[in-house]
């Protein structure tokens, strides 16, 4: 990932006096301070400032080479080593300059025929006509601009379709346009403008009546829908930051003159959304590799948790073990000089303990499973338990 570059104190020099400081530091990899601190530590003497502003024949004269001798290391990036960056999709060439709306809806789409029929018996709502659920053009816009709208919709579509493009209406009433296997959704939408409607002011107080408070409740606020004949065409669509989705009325440029940004937009679009979706598999693919290989890590360290538990627990029963032996050890060698019956009675109890002895000893109880490295780790295992926090001799 990283690699040294190493110069002598006389190449560094002569690098210094002929690339500015910050140029010669980007050639090289590191920061102008780095390097100017790396030239200082080595006494090697640097431009002053606004030396290589100056005409050749103005600039200061050159001072002597350091006289010691050695070499400057430089650590950087290797970027031979960085994998290569994705490839940007070529840029869409403009194949449609221009686009002109008629005057009169001659001979008009389908779509937009269905469109312009249930548009000019819609109930107006809330400033705009509700045509949605209608399975037609999706649109947001009030019954003054059901002309001009019908005119931009059939202008586009039909422009669209020439070039290969597929317009439908999906199950849920959206307007589908698809590209390459692209699917885009597009909504012609105009700004209506909510106006509140004061309340009206209050009756004058007649003279001679006394005040009296109000009881009556309050009226919700009333509000005036006014539709401000601004039109935009606005794509919903998973593209990668930057690529253009709207499309509107401006003071200078009426959306009739964007028509062929438009269709240009719609491919442009369309590789967006297939780069997206290719850097976020290629980001989901990493991320599964990442937790593939952490994983196998936790699983790891799992297993030898696992183990050393069994270590110190075998351990452990073993030390109990040697300390009954010697117990028993002790007990025989205080009875050895006790009477008979004794020694008898003392013989019975040994060969009972020493069998005690030998259950908690896991060297005679099964050798095999103490020098064993198989542990089983249960497949909904994930890392994720306090099991890893446990402290053990090997943490303190």
């Amino acid at each position: 990932m990283y690699k040294t570059i190493t110069f002598t104190t006389l190449e560094l020099f002569e690098k210094i006096w002929e690339t500015p400081v910050l140029k010669l530091a980007q050639e090289i990899g590191v920061s102008d301070v780095g390097l100017a601190k790396a030239c200082r530590k080595a006494s090697i003497p640097l431009p002053s400032r606004g030396y290589w502003a100056k005409q050749p024949s103005r600039r200061p004269a050159r001072p002597k080479p350091p006289t010691e001798t050695g070499s400057i290391s430089f650590q950087v990036l290797d970027r031979a080593s960085l994998p290569p960056r994705p490839e940007v999709p070529a840029k869409v060439k403009s194949v449609v300059t221009r686009l002109e709306v008629p005057q009169a809806l001659v001979d008009p789409h389908p779509l937009v025929a269905k469109w312009l029929k249930q548009a000019q018996s819609a109930k107006t709502h809330e400033g705009h006509l509700m045509t949605a659920g209608k399975h037609v053009l999706r649109s947001h816009i009030s019954a003054v601009q059901v002309d001009r709208s019908a005119l931009i919709f059939d202008t586009l579509i039909k422009a669209s379709e020439a070039l290969g493009q597929c317009w439908t209406i999906t199950a849920d009433n959206e307007t589908s346009i698809e590209i390459d296997g692209e699917k885009l959704k597009l909504l012609l939408k105009e700004r209506i403008t909510r106006i509140t409607i004061p309340p009206p002011s209050p009756p004058p107080p007649k003279r001679g009546v006394p005040w009296t408070p109000d009881f009556l409740p309050r009226v919700a606020p009333q509000y005036e829908w006014v539709p401000t004949g601004e039109l935009s065409l606005q794509l919903e669509a998973d593209t990668e930051y930057g690529t253009r989705k709207n499309w509107a009325d401006t003071k200078t440029k009426r959306l009739e003159a964007r028509l062929a940004e438009v269709v240009d937009g719609l491919a442009l679009i369309a590789i967006s959304i297939k780069a997206m979706r290719t850097k976020r598999e290629e980001e989901t693919r990493q991320s599964l590799i990442r937790e593939a290989r952490r994983l196998e890590r936790a699983r790891h360290e799992e297993s030898q948790r696992r183990l050393r538990h069994m270590l110190v627990k075998n351990s452990k029963s073993w030390q109990r073990a040697q300390e009954l032996r010697a117990f028993i050890q002790a007990t025989c060698e205080a009875h050895a000089h006790s009477p008979q019956h004794v020694q008898e009675q003392t013989a019975l109890w040994v060969s009972w303990a020493s069998a005690q002895a030998d259950m908690l000893d896991p060297l005679r109880v099964n050798s095999t499973s103490v020098t064993s490295l198989t542990v089983t780790i249960d497949s909904w295992f994930t890392g994720y338990s306090m099991i890893r926090a446990e402290k053990d001799w090997w943490s303190e």
